[in-house]
């Protein structure tokens, strides 16, 4: 990290950080020193864009990181593709940006789900992909609302049980 700043080896080792790698995997698939990889965690740590939970997991604040962007998406399928809903729920399931998926009842939508992107641009092209592939998938939808959050006041998991 100079100045502030992520570079390409500091995004790598978030990324594996947070596919749950330890210390020695990620030195390994990114050929550099153990030392390198415990000395770049530490600093990603004090200037706050991981924080650790406890010894070796680490979590990201995704705000630091530049993935603010948060949309929650509700779709209501055609009655024709009611019977895709469980394909559609794997093809989410799948990619990376989608946080949370929920079959939803006593509502008219079937599915909500929450998305992480770094900006509006990356949530659009992501958008046409998933549109083509509902078309190519031959999953018919009558609405799909997406609701973008403008900011973020909390972002945090349930801790107590």
């Amino acid at each position: 990290m100079r100045r502030g700043e992520l570079d390409e080896v500091d995004k790598k080792i978030i990324e594996y950080l947070l596919k749950g790698k330890t210390q020695s995997e990620i030195a390994n698939l990114l050929g550099i020193t153990l030392r390198t990889v415990q000395n770049r965690i530490r600093a990603l740590e004090n200037a706050g864009y991981i924080i650790k939970l406890k010894e070796g997991y680490w979590v990201a604040n995704y705000q630091k990181i530049g993935l603010n962007v948060i949309a929650v998406v509700f779709l209501d399928l055609d009655i024709e593709s009611k019977d895709k809903l469980d394909l559609l729920i794997e093809h989410l399931k799948k990619l990376d940006f989608v946080e949370s998926v929920f079959e939803i009842v006593g509502s008219p939508y079937d599915l909500c789900f929450i998305v992480r992107y770094r900006d509006i641009e990356e949530y659009r092209v992501e958008r046409r992909k998933f549109m083509e592939w509902l078309r190519k998938n031959g999953i018919r939808i009558n609405h799909l609302q997406a609701f973008i959050a403008s900011r973020t006041y909390k972002d945090h998991k349930r801790t107590i049980i």
